[in-house]
């Protein structure tokens, strides 16, 4: 069985146990209309997207200090299953088996340990939902798009020290981030594919198979890979020869992340690097990116274009 099948098991036998009770009834549809912070007060993001951050369906300013689905609630009606801790559907797209579609959340960046009802947003967070295709990638732990995080906020253990390679390590420190040396839980690394294999544990573990370890790309027989547009196994990408993707350092978010900007060969790398110190936009939304040989986004995952 997998993860996800395994959540919605015990999510259902959540929701037979409180229906008995009769304290609840899963499926409806709730909304607290919590109003958005006051300019210049602590605040945290929702954003709503599809296919794979294609479309933008909402992005909003809250209030920090509640959980990911009371926050989601409280801007946009929500329709729950599965003893309401599993989001069906909102902003007109519902989980389809058929497909199969679902809803999938990220907070910073990172795929929860946690369902929405019981990770919380602390100010500065980010909170990405997406609705997308899963068939053939089911799971992706980590994406790119709320980029500086986690690295600057971190993963709900307060902010991380980052060790970061240049060009990265500027931005880091300009957009707030604690940047040190050394090796560390959160990581900016910039190089070639053998290169960043010799310094990093994580980045060697994916190996050839950036799929079977749940990332939206890779370095996969000497070719950059990403899931293909519209969901799938991790597939070669033409014209390639560099990629940024996130690489989750565990099971839970406070264990870490290395963001890797990986190329075919140096030059490709750093000039995939330099782009993104000069535009994050590049990655904003995105599970991850492919560069050409210049540093110019040409394929982003799950996606026709960049």
């Amino acid at each position: 069985m997998s993860r996800r099948a395994a959540g919605r098991a015990l999510a259902a036998a959540v929701a037979l146990v409180v229906g008995a009770s009769g304290l609840v009834a899963a499926g409806c549809e709730r909304r607290s209309e919590a109003p958005a912070p006051a300019e210049g007060q602590p605040s945290a993001r929702v954003v709503a997207t599809d296919a794979y951050g294609a479309q933008v369906l909402l992005d909003q300013r809250v209030a920090p200090g509640r959980s990911v689905l009371a926050t989601l609630q409280g801007v946009t009606p929500v329709d729950t299953a599965y003893g309401g801790g599993f989001v069906n559907g909102m902003l007109g797209r519902t989980a389809d088996a058929s497909v199969p579609a679902d809803w999938f959340f990220y907070v910073n960046g990172l795929e929860s340990a946690v369902g929405a009802r019981s990770a919380r947003l602390a100010a500065g967070d980010v909170a990405w939902w997406d609705y997308r295709a899963w068939g053939g990638a089911q799971s992706v732990r980590g994406v790119v798009g709320t980029w500086p995080e986690p690295f600057v906020r971190g993963a709900g253990a307060g902010r991380p020290v980052v060790a970061a390679d240049p060009p990265l390590a500027g931005a880091l420190r300009a957009a707030g981030a604690r940047v040190g040396t050394g090796d560390r839980p959160f990581r900016v690394r910039v190089g070639t594919d053998a290169s960043l294999d010799a310094r990093d544990a994580a980045w060697r573990s994916i190996g050839d198979d950036p799929g079977g370890r749940s990332l939206a790309g890779g370095i996969a027989g000497g070719r950059v890979v990403l899931i293909p547009p519209g969901g799938g196994a991790p597939a070669p990408v033409e014209g390639a020869r560099a990629v940024a993707v996130l690489v989750p350092g565990g099971t839970r978010p406070a264990n870490g992340a290395l963001l890797a900007v990986a190329g075919l060969d140096d030059r490709a790398a750093r000039a995939a690097a330099d782009a993104i110190a000069a535009d994050p936009g590049v990655l904003d939304l995105r599970y991850a990116v492919a560069f050409d040989a210049g540093g110019v986004p040409i394929r982003s995952a799950g996606r026709e274009g960049p």
